[in-house]
This record gives structure tokens, sequence and C-alpha cells, in this order.
């Protein structure tokens, strides 16, 4: 789960609650539930859906949901404007700086060609954890670009196109300084701070020229979470936005009457917003890691807010949460739903229903979501013990390959068939540090062991393809950014073909990609480092030694403010232009005019 530093913490954790997580985490001896058989590879009903989802709805350069589409492959082939002799020229820079009201942990959107006020727009929408949402025009610049606080070199910034409040009447944002999560008398969390409102990605359905937005409150002093309908022309919401709460058969720590409830004081949501085939699916983790919470995944009609979908994915324990460094539900043409889990117990092989540290496949069914196929690490129950989970990264979809690409906080790498992720099996003595380390346990397309990235991973790899060869790229929490190559069957090559020239710390940077349509050399990756201050990055792609251009080379200009990251932060690119989140400021760079 996210780092944080939260003073005290053990001496406020109730020991029942130590006693049941630590005995389920290391292993329960008590028999799995009965009736669920184990699962097994996909059959063929599960492979064959009533209709296929498109994976990337909208005009081919929207930014609609997060890292662009449900592949989650973050990359931009359309984009020759973007190229690396004009990025590494003097006309490439920042063009304006918009200020907010709050900290953006949201990935911002890109939208083109909406009509507003009369005129048509190309729009960039950003919420804040104020608890705003902005609608900005995406081509405003000035001759010289913008000043390090936001003013243009002629005067007063352009209005937003609209801005809108998600508090509800008499709500605030929760307040690091004054709230506590769990029951009275609370624990403190500042995994985000000073406020947090809306933190996790937003979603557009282009169709319905709808953004949905999940925003945290404090109502009456209760924590609580709103799913709203936004017009993308106006802000405003289109019905009225739903309460977020739901509740499942279980036995875990906080279960009462057989039943575990959702309780915004346990969860924080930092999963982005997806929707597939008319469902908005909203993922919840914890608070700081603090017990007790659930890895939620709730799904509302993308129609009526209505609420049709509720699973968790500890129902008999605790943990498991579900936010993937903030990155989206991976789907496919299927309507499949992809994510991982963090820490928690795992007896899926058992026939049981909690499943800590697992790549899950998932199908809609009866209100709630059926585990189709999972693969979780041999060495579970070690990774558990010392907080390495599985879920601090996300999938990345290999295009032609069938494959996934995860690693997490270990820094080992798995490719994942994704049509036969690979199961549970493991060993005797898994834990000891000879068994610990092997990599032929897991039956996957391929391991790679602990610390292949360095730090590990907190984010999504990035992929890139040339005539040259296929490229992928991670960053981890300590060491650089650096590049494989793909081999024909796509496994990766050990030997790394290339690493960047700068270091990153906790929590590395995630990168995404650029191009002309796989021409060689005009790959780009572009990354946020947020070690050395906040600066966005860009490396090229056949070799990322080459650092092509960094808003630190002229500060006065390009550069991001001074104070704590923003962590997890996702540059987006759209027709030519590179968006990033700084802090409480929206910036947008490209090719400079005058």
């Amino acid at each position: 789960m996210p780092r944080s530093v939260v003073s005290g913490l053990a001496a406020v954790l109730a020991l029942a609650a130590i006693a049941f997580g630590l005995v389920r985490l290391m292993g329960d001896p008590r028999p799995a539930r009965a009736g669920l058989p184990p699962l097994t590879a996909h059959r063929a009903e599960d492979r064959t859906p009533a209709e296929r989802v498109d994976l990337r709805p909208g005009p081919a350069d929207a930014v609609l949901t997060a890292r662009g589409d449900l592949t989650r492959l973050g990359l931009d082939d359309h984009e020759p404007a973007l190229s690396p002799a004009a990025v590494s020229s003097v006309r490439f820079g920042r063009r304006i700086s918009y200020p907010v009201d709050g900290k953006i942990y949201a990935q911002p959107l890109y939208l083109p060609g909406l009509r507003i006020g009369g005129r048509v727009h190309d729009v960039v929408i950003v919420a804040t954890e104020h608890d705003s949402v902005y609608a900005f025009e995406a081509d405003a610049t000035t001759a010289h670009g913008a000043t390090a606080h936001g003013a243009t070199a002629h005067g007063a910034l352009p209005a937003p196109l609209w801005r809108v409040s998600l508090l509800m009447p008499g709500a605030r944002p929760f307040e690091v300084a004054a709230d506590r999560i769990g029951p009275p008398p609370g624990r403190p969390c500042d995994s985000i701070a000073p406020q947090a409102g809306v933190t996790s990605t937003p979603v557009v359905d282009w169709a319905a020229k709808t953004i949905f937005v999940m925003a945290l409150d404090v109502e009456r002093g209760v924590l609580t979470y709103r799913l709203h309908a936004l017009d993308v022309y106006t802000g405003y919401d289109e019905r009225a936005p739903v309460l977020v709460q739901a509740a499942v058969p279980g036995t875990g720590i906080d279960s009462a009457h057989g039943q575990v409830v959702f309780r915004a004081t346990e969860e924080q949501q930092r999963l982005a917003l997806t929707e597939v085939a008319g469902t908005v699916y909203a993922g919840f983790g914890s608070w700081c890691d603090v017990p007790p919470f659930h890895g939620w995944l709730i799904g509302f009609s993308a129609a009526t807010l209505a609420r049709t979908i509720v699973y968790n994915d500890s129902p008999d324990t605790y943990g498991g949460g579900l936010w993937e460094s903030q990155a989206g539900i991976t789907a496919d043409a299927h309507g499949h739903l992809f994510l991982v889990s963090g820490d928690g117990p795992f007896d899926l092989d058992r026939g049981g229903r909690d499943a800590g540290d697992a790549v899950l496949e998932m199908v809609p069914q009866d209100g709630t979501l059926r585990v189709v196929d999972y693969f979780t690490p041999f060495n579970q129950r070690c990774l558990a013990r010392h907080d390495l989970d599985l879920g601090s990264g996300s999938p990345l979809t290999v295009p032609g390959a069938d494959e996934l690409i995860l690693t997490a906080k270990s820094g080992a790498v798995y490719v994942l068939g994704q049509s036969s992720l690979g199961g549970y099996h493991t060993i005797p003595g898994l834990c000891a540090p000879k068994a610990e380390a092997r990599t032929d346990v897991d039956r996957i397309r391929q391991e790679l062991p602990d610390s292949t990235v360095a730090g590990g991973v907190w984010g999504t790899w990035a992929y890139w393809a040339q005539e040259t060869g296929r490229f992928v790229y991670a960053s981890g929490a300590a060491g650089r950014l650096t590049q494989w190559r793909l081999r024909d069957d796509g496994t990766i090559d050990q030997v790394r073909v290339a690493q960047a020239p700068v270091a990153f710390g906790y929590p590395g940077a995630i990168p995404v990609t650029t191009g002309d349509r796989g021409r060689s050399g005009s790959g780009i990756v572009w990354t946020v480092d947020q070690t050395h201050g906040t600066v966005l990055r860009a490396f090229a792609a056949d070799d990322v030694a080459d650092e092509l251009w960094s808003s630190e080379r002229d500060a006065a200009a390009n550069g991001m403010r001074p104070g704590d990251p923003v962590h997890f932060t996702v540059p987006v690119t759209a027709d030519g232009k590179v968006i990033v989140a700084d802090q409480t400021y929206l910036d947008i760079y490209g090719m400079l005019h005058g």
C-alpha cells in the first residue's frame, strides 16, 4: 500500500485485529470453505461474450480514462509533432500553467472538439483534492509560455471553461490535520495531505458526454463517498450523486451478523474509475494500510448510477486492497476485468474467497464478480509478511502477445499469459532464502528475480515498438528508468538495452510513450520524476540513456513547483501536447509560438 508516516501506529491497532490478521496472513490452519471448488483455466463459455467491448471509445486523440484506454498501455502512437528533434529543441516548453484550488492526484483527461459557450474547444478536465473539477482550454498559450507562478506574459490567465465543486451542502474535504479514520477516537492518515477529496482519475463516457467522478467529503462529521455524473459541457450533475454503500456475506475481522459492511473510514479510493459495458467501477483499498479494510470493487450503472455490482476480495479476513498505484482496471475485448490485489490472506486454491496478492480475471455475474482465472506468486505468504504486496503494480497488456507484464514491490517481473494466468503452485519451505528466490515454481511464461527492477514498482510498465524491435520500460523506487527488449515469444531479454542517466527514489516514475506510428527514431518515453523536485523528463525510446529534454533545464520557463511531490503522477499526451498535474497547477507543454 502507499507509504506514509503514521506515528504511533502500532499502539492504536486493536489487539484482536493483530491476532486475527497475523494468523490469516501467515496461513489459516482452518480448512477452506466447503462447496467452492478450486478455479481452473478458462472454460469455453468464459470466452464467448454477448458483445465485444470497445477498448478505446471516442476520438482517436481523446484521453477519456487513465493511461489512455482500457488496455492501460500508455502508448500514444499518433504524435508526429512530438518528434525527438522537436522536443529537444528550444521551441518545446511550457505553453501555459493553470492554478487550481488543491493538489492534483487524479490524472488529467483530454476531450477534443467540445462546443462550449458557442465555440469549439479542446478541453482538459482536472479534479483536485479540494473536491473541485475544472475544464480548461487546452490550446491556450502565450508567446513565451508561462512563468513559474502561472501568470502569462500578457497578464491574466484565461478563465476555466467551467468549474464546479462536488462538496455537498454544508460539507468540507477531509482534512489531515483535523480528521481521523476508523471508529472513535480514530487514527491519523497523511498519505495525502493536506486535504483528500477527489483522488482517483475520473472516466468519460464519450457517447453520453458524461464525466464520472468519485468524491470524498465530510458530511456532518462523517466521511462519505459519492459518485457524480457530470455533463462535459457545463460540469453540472446530470442526476443526483449516489452515496457509496455496500455489504457482502462474510466472517471477516469487522463482520457483524455474518455481514461485512463498506465503511468510508476504512477505505481509501485511489484506483482510477473504469467504465466497461455500461458499468462504472470504483475500487477501494486502505487508509494508510490500517486494518480492518478490504479490497472492494463496486459497480454502478452508467445510465442511472444505480449500484449493480458489489465484490469484496477478503470477505472472510481483511486486506487485499485495490489501488495499483492509482492505475485503472484493465479490460479485454470480451469485457473481462483484470485487477491486482494488495497484501492479504489467500485461499482461492482451496476453494476460499480471499484473494490477497493476486492478479484476478473477473466477469460480472448475479450482482457480483466471478473469478474465472488468477495468478498468485508461489511465495505469497512470504511477500505478505514483508509488505511486498503485488498490488502496488498494475499489469501492462502487450499488443499482439496475449500477455500481461507486472512488477510489484519486490522488483520481481512476472510475464503472464493473458488467456491462462497461471494459478497458484507452491513448494514446502517456501520462505527459506534459497526457496523464496526461485523463479521456476510459478507456472507462468517468464519470471525474473526480485530486484530486477531496483526498489520495486509503484505503477505500470510502458511499451514501444518500431522496426528494430519491441521494447518495454520500467522505473523502480531505487534505480533508473530501464529499457528491455521483448523477444519474439513475448518474453523479456534479461540483458538491459539501456538505462536513463538519472536515478529515481520512491516511488520511481510511471512511464508513458509517444511516437509516429512505430517509425524508427520517433519514439519518446515520458516520465514525471518526483525524486529531484518534480521534473517532466523525455527520453529517446530506442535508447533511454539519451535524455532529450527536462523541465529543469530552463526552470524559469518550464520548471515545476517546489513542495511535497504528488506521487504516482502520469503525463498525459494528446494532439501535440504533454499535460502534467503539478502540485496545485495544471501545466501544458508543447511547441511554443513566436
